[in-house]
């Protein structure tokens, strides 16, 4: 199937070439005998104007090469976008340009990502080209390597945070393998950031957006200075951005609960929870449960909810929401259940005051010069400097907090011996021997579940057991603060070296230039230290002289009640005391810098005069030194904030050494049906400190049968060696939720004589075997159905892994169609990438699956899940591996149109430009120990559309231009291994009662379809001033809404991170004065 695919769209595109090579080539066959004349004379003076052009322009290095040359013309492919292109449509930040770019697929890490365990650290923002991650995009600034940076763990992908957008000149986005131009990472392709250099005298400029919808508004102020001299120039910038938090609250799509979205079989769309309704009692309307809080988790019952002056059982101001047998509990028969809804305990109805946008302030500065001395050598010393800081403040939500408190605390809810406790035994017959729970069992199965009656469920007095509050604290764990600063400082020379010609050899130029780059990012957060509560816990007591709790032995420590009253309501409460926040609170610091270091020489010139021209040649060395020093403080380190993720930060440092040359071959030019035919082979040898030495290599052609078509094709191989951070980061964890098929489900246990039942288990025997071999019975594991669980995993960095190696493929056209009263350029790339031996943190999803689904009973994967001595999942290891292979295939179009015309007789210049990118395969292939094979492509799901990209508009009149976006995102489905087929409530619908029940079947929206979003502007660009006023989103067009339980990361409803609006409608201002 993968095969025919990749043959139909080779031939796709072939055809399209050959289509537009006849259309491109018929002038010059139709031209007669008596034309070739002219023609000659045409060309001749083309040529000599052209040989007068090259005499005036400097040589210039074009991205995707490191060869002198006249032009920016290049075989690779490559999309530009211009700084003033992305203004016009109120796009300055660099993150945001470049995540939005048509061949930035798969998820992007943006400013949504708030409370989740990122690889740079909280606030970061990277670049992931071709949906391949951060790891395989490299960025450069100024064609030169942008190191890694953020905070915690062992962050080592560019932060695009720290590029100062309102100093960028360019985009140069190279969209091929690269590696052999400039090394490690370049797999997916390359984002090369030119910053301003233009500078002459002052410029301020000013930006601002403002939503129209509160929160979220930029502001911007730019500040530049430069000076020309005859034999250099130098320049300073400065830039300082200020984004205000968005909170959930603040976007009508946002601030509510996350919501019931399913489909009917006509189409309809509902979402009001009619399965709690009708067999539980309970009325959610449209609200899904999430996060339960204000309970406590008791014996022989599980959780009871907090109902202050009520309970149906024994237990004081709690109550049950479960029968033993399922259903509902209604103690007063009013059809509506005593916990008669979830969503008041739902703390993730109650996350409105979160961050969608975490708060982001930025501060550049940068400056830039070069001189040249007299003489034959031209010898330039050169510099720059920056210095970029970033600030970032996050609330990612409040999290449940849920400690097991000793049987013996004296606040124990369950300790009889306590102060307000019970036995817990006795509260459980209670609720048996209430009246109601005895008729609705009567009447469901025909029992007597209380005391001495046919299916007698007591159990009498048990004493005093630990028990679990599970309730929410403010402050607790939900706020971030980082500052990360970047430094680069970058020195060299260059000039001519005019020993060297002789011969053939001719023009040869030289550069050397030595780089430093070092981020220093700090981060803090305030929560509950679990080491203190525990001591507070386990050794709190009543004092016999006093009646008080006390704890500890006279060491500071608070004794703490978590059973009061002011911890249950509101739903995020406080602790009544001081003296108890200030014992459990403490911040966890980090402290995290990354230094990069380079030393690098590049000769170039004319390496001989070939009759189709000069034939240019390069070869160049790069060493390059990469440490991290991530230190965590000892709350961050020993993890001891409770239920929060312990990091060990990262140490250690490597170099890698390298030697490169490039060479440009000149095949034909000005002949019939070669107007050029140009070769550009390049190669690099890599040898990173820890690995084998690489070699890679890119071969490039570039034909033109005529002047205005140009059919090109790439083919190379690219290397990815272990990062820092998969190669020192040290032990760190984090919770996830995963399913544990060694416990039994719900279905195969029979609930009143707590009994498995092998005839309604549909597992399958390797899975029941496997749970054996690994110390577990899979016929007693039950826990009430519930068999996902919140399990710590850890990952790691090894030494022990090996390089990544891919070879990609690219061929298409750029074709400037030869028309009189326009100018139409038309350009198509296919492209293909194939990574080998990828390098992967494998999920703790797929590590449990492999272990128990193995019918070998052999599984390596199972060395790295340990459970605790209840069964339940302890920790899983997800440390490095190499395991995949990685495959992205697709199509890139261009289309630029410009016409001048007149109206009311003034010229005005129309200009198009459409963008696009057709994603044909984004997949995994995994070939485990025995051979089976697990293929998954990703095309047409989240984050890679069938087509994406922009169509941009602009209309010139004088001075003033108006500019109109329309950015496309196609359809996408969810993953088809994700079963999401037409049910009712009888199986996994809320909202559809089914035929039986004279209703329709319905299933969840999960897919969403084609999402447009438009922009326009209107600016004036004076001699000295600038303005322009736009509005983003014009329409006003809200993210899609997918059901609650939806496959991707949603912020409510709305999937995060695949470049749908999440801000709504808003206004943008640029003000610019030159002085």
């Amino acid at each position: 199937m993968t095969t025919q695919d990749k043959s139909t769209g080779t031939l796709s595109l072939s055809l399209i070439l050959l289509i537009l090579f006849l259309f491109a080539c018929a002038p010059v066959w139709a031209q007669d005998n008596d034309d070739n004349q002219d023609q000659t004379d045409s060309a001749q003076v083309d040529e000599d104007s052209d040989e007068e052009d090259v005499e005036e322009l400097a040589p210039v290095v074009s991205t995707g090469s490191r060869l002198l040359r006249q032009t920016y013309d290049s075989i690779s492919p490559m999309q530009v976008i211009t700084a003033e292109e992305s203004r016009e449509v109120g796009q300055i930040d660099a993150a945001d340009i470049i995540q939005n770019a048509s061949a930035s697929t798969g998820q992007q890490i943006d400013l949504t990502f708030s409370g989740f365990v990122l690889d740079n650290g909280p606030g970061a923002r990277t670049a992931s080209l071709r949906g391949l991650g951060a790891n395989r995009t490299l960025v450069l600034v100024n064609g030169r390597r942008l190191g890694g940076s953020g905070v915690e763990g062992a962050p080592s992908a560019a932060d695009l945070n720290t590029i100062p957008g309102g100093l960028v000149q360019q985009y140069d986005i190279l969209l091929d393998g690269a590696s052999s131009i400039y090394g490690s990472d370049a797999v997916a392709g390359v984002v090369n950031t030119i910053l301003r250099k233009d500078f002459n005298g002052w410029e301020v400029d000013y930006n601002t957006t403002v939503p129209e919808q509160s929160g979220g508004v930029e502001q911007r102020l730019n500040l530049t200075w430069g000076k020309n001299f005859d034999r250099g120039f130098i320049g300073f910038g400065a830039e300082v951005y200020d984004l205000e938090e968005v909170k959930y609250k603040d976007r009508e799509w946002t601030n509510k609960c996350p919501e019931h979205y399913e489909v009917t079989e006509s189409g309809e769309i509902r979402q009001n929870d009619i399965y709690n309704e009708d067999f539980n009692l309970r009325f959610h309307g449209n609200c899904y449960f999430q996060g339960l809080v204000g309970r406590v988790s008791v014996p022989e019952v599980g959780s009871i909810y907090y109902t202050p002056g009520v309970t149906n059982g024994g237990w004081p101001n709690f109550s049950e929401s479960v029968s033993p047998f399922g259903g509902p509990i209604d103690t007063d028969g009013d059809g509506v259940a005593d916990i008669g809804s979830y969503v008041p305990y739902s703390l993730y109805d109650h996350q409105t005051g979160a961050s969608l946008f975490a708060e982001l302030k930025t501060q550049a500065l940068m400056t830039y010069g070069e001189y040249t001395f007299e003489g034959d050598a031209n010898i330039t010393p050169f510099f720059e400097a920056s210095y970029t800081r970033r600030d970032t403040f996050q609330d990612s939500g409040q999290p449940q907090f849920f400690p097991w408190v000793p049987a013996d605390n004296p606040y124990n809810i369950c300790n009889p011996n306590g102060l307000n406790g019970v036995d817990c035994g006795l509260a459980f017959d209670a609720l048996m021997s209430n009246p109601d729970i005895i008729a609705s069992v009567l009447e469901r199965f025909g029992c007597d579940p209380s005391a001495g009656g046919s299916c007698d469920q007591t159990i009498g007095a048990i004493g005093p057991q630990r028990t679990r509050p599970i309730i929410a604290i403010d402050g607790d764990r939900d706020q971030t603060s980082t500052t990360v600063e970047l430094t680069r400082f970058i020195a060299g020379v260059r000039g001519d070296l005019p020993f060297m010609n002789f011969g053939s050899l001719d023009n040869w130029n030289f550069e050397t230039s030595f780089s430093y780059h070092e981020s220093d990012g700090v981060s803090s957060r305030r929560g509950i230290r679990q080491d203190h509560l525990d001591y507070s816990l386990n050794t709190s007591r009543i004092d016999p002289v006093t009646g008080e709790v006390v704890c500890g032995n006279n060491d500071g420590c608070v004794p703490i009640n978590l059973y009061d009253p002011s911890l249950y309501s509101p739903i995020v409460s406080d602790f009544t005391t001081q003296a108890q926040r200030d014992y459990l609170f403490d911040s966890r610091d980090f402290r995290t810098k990354v230094e990069q270091t380079i030393f690098s020489g590049f000769a170039s010139g004319y390496l001989a005069d070939l009759p189709a021209g000069p034939m240019l040649g390069g070869l160049g060395f790069e060493i390059r030194k990469d440490e991290i020093q991530s230190i965590p403080d000892d709350i961050a380190r020993e993890g001891l904030f409770f239920g929060f993720f312990a990091d060990g930060g990262a140490s250690g440092s490597k170099f890698t050494r390298e030697a490169f040359a490039e060479l440009e071959i000149p095949v034909l030019a000005n002949m019939t049906m070669a107007e050029e035919l140009t070769v550009n082979l390049s190669g690099r040898y890599t040898k990173d400190e820890f690995f084998p030495s690489a070699n890679t290599y890119s071969a490039k052609v570039g034909w033109r049968p005529v002047s205005q078509l140009l059919i090109r094709a790439t083919k190379g191989t690219s290397y990815r060696a272990p990062n820092l951070r998969e190669n020192f980061l040290r032990a760190q964890t984090g919770f996830v939720n995963v399913f544990d098929p060694c416990h039994v489900p719900e279905e195969a246990w029979d609930a009143i004589n707590d009994v498995y039942i092998p005839d309604q288990d549909d597992r399958r025997p390797e899975v029941l075997e496997n749970c054996r071999q690994q110390g577990v019975d899979p016929t007693a594991l039950y826990n009430n159905g519930f068999n996902t669980f919140s399990t710590e995993v850890a990952t790691g960095g090894v030494t022990d892994i090996t390089e990544e190696e891919s070879d990609s493929f690219t061929y298409g056209f750029a074709w400037d169609v030869p028309f009189d009263a326009f100018n139409l350029t038309l350009g198509a790339t296919y492209y293909e990438i194939e990574i080998n031996n990828t390098i992967v943190e494998p999920s703790a999803q797929f590590i449990v699956n492999d272990c128990y689904n193995d019918p070998e009973f052999d599984s390596t994967f199972c060395n790295r899940i340990t459970r605790d001595a209840d069964g339940v999942f302890d920790i899983i290891d997800s440390g490095f591996i190499n395991r995949d292979n990685a495959t992205a295939r697709g199509i890139d179009v261009n289309v630029n149109y410009d016409q001048s015309f007149a109206l009311f007789n003034r010229p005005v210049d129309l200009g198009v430009d459409l963008v696009l990118t057709h994603t044909k395969e984004n997949s995994d292939l995994f070939t485990n120990e025995t051979g089976e094979i697990n293929y998954d492509d990703d095309a047409g799901e989240y984050g890679y559309p069938d087509w994406q990209g922009t169509l941009n508009l602009r209309a010139d009149f004088g001075k003033y231009r108006f500019a109109w976006q329309t950015r496309y995102i196609g359809d996408v489905h969810h993953d088809v291994d994700t079963l999401n087929e037409f049910d009712d409530y009888n199986g996994a619908m809320y909202t559809c009662a089914g035929p039986d029940n004279g209703d329709e079947l319905c299933k969840f929206i999960w897919d969403i379809g084609s999402y447009t979003n438009h922009t326009a502007s209107v600016s004036y660009r004076g001699d000295a001033w600038n303005i322009r006023f736009g509005v983003v989103n014009i329409f006003d067009k809200e993210p899609p809404q997918l059901d609650a339980g939806a496959p991707p990361i949603l912020a409510t409803n709305s999937p995060i991170g695949y470049g749908y609006d999440l801000n709504g409608r808003r206004y943008f201002l640029n003000v610019g004065y030159r002085f």
